[in-house]
């Protein structure tokens, strides 16, 4: 482990895996340089040593808008339109907050329930239902 300067700029210097790695830190601050030194041979090792960061699920609101871009070539204009309603009007100021993994049954009949009790046709709360099955 090695930081030196050229110039105005830290490098950074180690050996992995029998290779030397020399980058530039991009920076005036040797401080700065050494952490970089040090993250750029962390990513190394979780890459060599095959290490995958768990991230939490992803929340409704995100995982819905996502899947609806993905589906848009896929979609008749007039179902897009019907399905981006559902999701923006109804589905997401309802579930938008949650991770996909706390949406259960009983949140989804809590839900049937209040959009019933809004007077909500069958038809629109089944395309509502569809597009909460999709994801």
């Amino acid at each position: 482990m090695s930081v030196y300067r050229r110039g105005d700029v830290w490098w950074y210097k180690f050996r992995f895996a029998r290779q030397v790695i020399r980058e530039s830190s991009k920076s005036e601050s040797k401080t700065v340089a050494k952490d970089a030194e040090r993250a750029r041979r962390r990513t190394l090792e979780e890459g060599y040593n095959q290490i995958k960061r768990r991230t939490l699920p992803p929340t409704f609101e995100r995982a819905g808008s996502t899947w609806l871009e993905g589906e848009k070539p896929h979609l008749a204009e007039r179902t897009y339109e019907i399905y981006e309603v559902a999701l923006r009007c109804h589905l997401k100021p309802e579930l938008g907050r949650l991770l996909l993994c706390d949406i259960d049954a009983a949140r989804i009949a809590r839900y049937q329930a209040r959009r019933k009790s809004e007077n909500a046709s069958a038809r629109t709360l089944n395309k509502e239902l569809q597009v909460l099955l999709q994801f």
